[in-house]
């Protein structure tokens, strides 16, 4: 199982849309705007053509042309096309990049996925028990994480997105496997999601 990686920190119900990054905060004063890239390659975000910008500014979209200026802490500078001033791009924080996912390469082994594609799968532990379902991929930058709504349980678990803890996803027939004992779950430990 290989996971490519041009997103994993990013859900949304836009199909055809992949998430590569969020705007969090302006840099300088002439409408750059600081990046949190979603992609393995940092400079691959320009790689892709232009953008979609979905936030509070832009609810349905907006398509910007970019260049990468220079690294930031946690991430990088990026300006906007028609972006031209320090407002402007305070206004864009908290706005998520996204990509058309038929600009993405092709998957060419048969055993790799993008993290987007398992947000919704079944998740079932080592004796083939349903528990819950994936609703995100993130990473908060000590490796990626699944994050599961549970079914049984009330709540929502997190779990490292390693071999030992995620030793099967299977893309084609919709689920994943966690073993919950290889990350000591325990009820006590489930995060409280007090709408689920």
């Amino acid at each position: 199982m290989n996971a490519l990686t041009p997103l994993n920190k990013c859900t949304n119900n836009l199909e055809d849309l992949i998430c590569i990054g969020a705007i969090f905060g302006a840099a300088g004063l002439r409408g750059a705007v600081r990046l949190k890239v979603f992609t393995e390659d940092i400079k691959s975000i320009s790689k892709y053509g232009p953008v979609t910008i979905i936030g509070s500014e832009f609810p349905q979209g907006k398509k910007f042309d970019l260049k990468i200026l220079h690294n930031v802490k946690d991430g990088v500078a990026v300006q906007l096309k028609n972006v031209v001033d320090r407002n402007q791009a305070d206004s864009l924080k908290g706005s998520k990049l996204y990509i058309e996912r038929s600009a993405l390469p092709e998957i060419e082994d048969e055993r790799d996925f993008y993290f987007e594609d398992m947000i919704g799968l079944l998740v079932k532990d080592k004796q083939d028990d349903l528990f819950g379902r994936v609703d995100g991929v993130f990473n908060f930058g000590a490796g990626d994480i699944v994050e599961v709504k549970l079914s049984k349980e009330k709540g929502k678990r997190m779990y490292p997105f390693s071999d030992n803890v995620v030793p099967e996803v299977n893309i084609e027939e919709g689920y994943i496997v966690i073993d919950r004992d290889a990350f000591n779950d325990t009820p006590e430990d489930f995060e409280v999601d007090q709408e689920g």
